[in-house]
């Protein structure tokens, strides 16, 4: 198990209403036309209402972890007006598009290792 990849969702206050790592969501992160785009499969009806609810006030974390390599990169994903969040039911499927992706420094404590 060479790479770990997560994406996180979390409000406003810093909560995290998604964690792609913990429920088990299948995503997608690549350039689009307005930036980045992730899709996120499995997502709770529910889950994804209140997401698209809070679309003014969410921030999106990207990270990867190497535990082979030991290496851990987290981007910070966000938008200069307001990401266009979007969900197919039928799918379960939780489509957002940002304009901005930016590195920074991770402190391993953050993932558990050392």
């Amino acid at each position: 198990m060479a790479l770990t990849k997560k994406l996180v969702v979390k409000g406003g206050v810093g909560r995290a209403l998604l964690d792609t790592a913990k429920l088990g969501c299948e995503f997608t992160l690549d350039p689009s036309e307005r930036g980045w785009k992730m899709d996120i499969g499995n997502v709770d009806a529910r889950l994804a209402e209140q997401i698209v609810s809070l679309a003014q006030e969410v921030h999106f974390f990207y990270y990867e972890d190497n535990e082979e390599e030991q290496y851990h990169r987290k981007w910070w994903i966000s938008d200069l007006d307001c990401p266009v969040i979007s969900y197919e039911p039928n799918a379960a499927k939780l489509t957002i598009e940002a304009s901005e992706r930016i590195g920074f420094t991770v402190d391993s404590s953050e993932h558990g290792m050392k």
